[in-house]
C-alpha cells in the first residue's frame, strides 16, 4: 500500500482518520466523465486523468485539520469498500516514477469536467477576441502594455465578470468554492485551498476488489505520507535527533564522494537529492571541482544563452546572466514532477525583472526543458 498511495488513505478508507473533519462541499457535474484536477486560476487547461468515470453528478468533500485543507474527495459511489488505492495519472505519465501530481501556483486546486473546461475556454476566447477588436479600434497597440491592459480590463468588466473571479471570495468564507463557469449547462468546478500552499499534489483512485473506482482523493500534503511505524521528529528525543543528524551527514558525505567508494563526487543540489533518495543524479562527464559552478548551473546558463540567441526570450539591458540562471535553476528544481513545466516557466519568465519579453510558446519552452 505504501508504494501505491500515502498510508493515511488506508485509515481514511477504514474511517479511522479521526484527526480530520470531513466537510461536505458541493455536487460536481461531470457531463463527459473526464475528470480534471488542476489549479483553476493558472492551469485550467490541464489534461484530464486517463481513467474516465460514468457521466453524472457527484458529491465532493473536504478534509480539514487545524483549519487547513488536507484533502479533497470526489465520491463516485454511495456504497462499496475500498480495497486498494492507485495514483491517478494523466496521458503521458505512465513512465513517471512516484506519484505524479498537478502544479499549484495560486494556492488553489479544483476538480472539474474536461467538457466544462473546453466550453468555458471557448467562450472566453470569443470574449477576448471581441475585446481585442475594441481595443484595436481605439488605436491602442499591445506594444503599449500598460494602456493595452487597462483598456482590456475596462472592456472585460463591461462584458461581464470573469466567472473565475468568484473563486477567491468564496474561499475566504468557506473551505470550498462552487463556481459555475459554463452557464448554458450549469457546468461548475469545485475549488479548494491547497493545504500546503503552492506545490505539486497527487490524486488517488480508491478502488474496490473489482477495480471499480469508488472515489478520487487529492492529497494536499498536510498529512504525513506514512504514519504506521515511522517516527516523526516530534517523537524523537535529543539523543535520537543527534543520531539522525549524524546519519544524514554521512549520507551527504557519501553522496559527495567522501565515503571512499571511488564514485563521482557530487555537490549542492545533486548531493542533497542523492542523500534524500530523490533519484539518481546525472553523472558528470568528468570530475567536477567543488569550488567551480555545478554542471546543473552551467546547463541552465547555457539554456538561457540558447533562448536569447534563438530569440525565444529577450533580456533587459544589463541583466546579470549568472544571477538569472541561478534563479531559473531553483525554479526548475521546484518543478520536478509537474505535468506542464513549460507553462510554469513561461509564467515565471514574464514575472522576472531580467526578462524584457518572451516570444516562445509554452510548448517550445517545454521541448527545450525536456531536451
Amino acid at each position: 500500500m505504501a508504494e501505491d498511495a500515502p498510508n493515511w488513505l488506508t485509515r481514511l478508507a477504514a474511517g479511522e482518520l479521526e484527526e480530520v473533519t470531513e466537510v461536505e462541499a458541493a455536487e460536481l457535474k461531470l457531463p463527459s466523465g473526464r475528470v480534471v484536477a488542476c489549479d483553476p486560476l493558472v492551469f485550467l487547461g490541464a489534461d484530464p486523468f486517463q481513467r474516465d468515470v460514468k457521466p453524472g453528478t457527484y458529491p465532493t468533500f473536504v478534509g480539514v485539520i487545524a483549519g487547513e485543507t488536507a484533502y479533497a474527495k470526489l465520491q463516485l459511489a454511495k456504497r462499496g469498500k475500498i480495497a486498494s488505492w492507485s495514483v491517478a495519472r494523466c496521458p503521458g505519465e505512465d513512465d513517471v516514477e512516484g506519484w505524479p501530481g498537478y502544479g499549484v501556483d495560486s494556492g488553489v486546486g479544483c476538480l472539474v469536467d474536461r467538457a466544462t473546461v473546453e466550453a468555458f475556454l471557448a467562450a472566453e476566447e470569443a470574449v477576448e477576441e471581441k475585446i481585442a477588436q475594441k481595443v484595436a479600434k481605439d488605436g491602442i497597440e499591445p506594444t503599449d502594455p500598460i494602456r493595452y491592459h487597462e483598456a482590456f480590463e475596462t472592456y472585460r468588466a463591461e462584458m461581464g465578470d470573469d466567472p473565475l473571479a468568484d473563486v477567491e471570495p468564496q474561499l475566504a468564507d468557506a473551505p470550498f468554492a462552487d463556481v459555475i463557469i459554463e452557464p448554458k449547462k450549469k457546468g461548475n468546478l469545485i475549488a479548494f485551498r491547497s493545504g500546503s500552499g503552492d506545490g505539486v499534489y497527487a490524486s488517488f483512485w480508491g478502488l474496490d476488489k473489482a477495480g471499480k473506482p469508488l472515489c478520487l482523493v487529492t492529497d494536499f500534503g498536510v498529512l504525513e505520507p506514512t504514519d504506521d511505524g515511522d517516527e516523526s521528529l516530534d517523537d524523537l528525543d535529543l539523543g535520537e535527533l543527534d543520531e539522525l543528524s549524524r546519519e544524514m551527514e554521512g549520507e551527504i558525505e557519501r553522496a559527495m564522494g567522501g565515503g571512499g567508494g571511488g564514485g563521482p563526487k557530487l555537490s549542492g543540489l545533486e548531493a542533497l537529492a542523492a542523500a534524500l533518495g530523490g533519484g539518481k543524479p546525472p553523472e558528470p562527464e568528468e570530475p567536477e571541482s567543488r569550488q567551480g559552478p555545478s554542471p546543473l548551473f552551467i546547463q541552465t546558463r547555457d539554456l538561457v544563452k540558447k533562448w536569447v540567441k534563438e530569440e525565444k526570450i529577450e533580456l533587459e539591458e544589463g541583466a546579470n546572466l549568472d544571477v538569472f540562471a541561478e534563479a531559473l535553476l531553483e525554479k526548475l528544481v521546484s518543478l520536478q514532477g509537474h505535468r506542464n513545466p513549460g507553462a510554469h516557466v513561461g509564467e515565471w519568465l514574464l514575472e522576472r525583472n531580467e526578462v524584457a519579453d518572451v516570444f516562445a510558446s509554452d510548448d517550445e519552452l517545454e521541448a527545450d526543458l525536456r531536451g
